[in-house]
Order: structure tokens, then sequence, then C-alpha cells
């Protein structure tokens, strides 16, 4: 028994449908695993880093203009938890929407993608730790 021929009837926007879940299971399959956690550790340093930079700059911050009473220490602790929060925010966004690759990208692109997001996550980064630091301090 052979087949010569198999003819499915189906919409138009079905068999593109199935087309693009084809394409992502292949673009998926080439990824190769060692190299996205590497990306991912390179990516939780880079955040663990911030993390600890944004500390110690508010641990000088509060050095350097002790609160004068408990009222303005509360204010000072609360703007210090709210900069984290945010700071936390952005390392949950960037884990998050990592480099899309396309079916057609070789180990080289898919390299080459990482590297600029692990650069975009970085800059980002540097731009919100100076946004922190330029915050007045809470009074």
């Amino acid at each position: 028994m052979t087949a010569k021929h198999l003819k499915i009837k189906m919409p138009w926007w079905a068999a593109a449908a199935c087309l693009l879940v084809l394409a992502g299971g292949l673009a998926r399959a080439g990824e190769d695993p060692g190299a996205k956690a590497v990306q991912q550790q390179q990516l939780q340093r880079q955040q663990q880093e911030d993390a600890l930079q944004l500390r110690m700059r508010q641990q000088q911050r509060e050095t350097r203009a002790a609160p004068a009473d408990a009222k303005q220490k509360q204010a000072l602790e609360q703007q210090h938890a709210g900069q984290r929060a945010r700071q936390q925010a952005l390392h949950d966004r960037q884990v998050v929407e990592p480099a899309a690759a396309t079916p057609g990208d070789d180990a080289g692109a898919r390299a080459a993608k990482a590297e600029l997001e692990r650069r975009k996550a970085q800059e980002e980064s540097r731009r919100q730790l100076q946004r922190l630091e330029a915050e007045r301090p809470a009074r």
C-alpha cells in the first residue's frame, strides 16, 4: 500500500499556524542548553552585583546623612526598600524577556544576540542605578 499524495483540507490560517508552531519548535531544538545556562548565569551575576552596589550606596547615604529622628529614618528606609523593589522588578523583566532566536540563526547569530541582550540588561541596570542615586533623600 503506497500513498502518492496526502490531501488534507484545512483553512489557510490553520496551515499557517501549524507552520509557525513547527518553526518555533525547530528554533528551540537548535538552541544550545549549555550556552543558555551560561547566559543566565552571567545575567544573574550582573544582577547580584547591581543589588550589592545599590545596597552599598544606600549604606553610604545613611552614614553621610544620618536621619535626625525616627520619622526621617523610617522615611529613608521606605525609600531604600522602594528602590530595591524597583531594581528587583527590572531584574525580573530581564529574565522574562530573553533574546528571540529565529529558525535560521546559526550558533554565531545566537551568541551575538545573547551578547546584545547581556549588554542591554547591563545598560538598563546602570541607568537605573544612576536614577536611584539621583533621588533626593527622604525627609
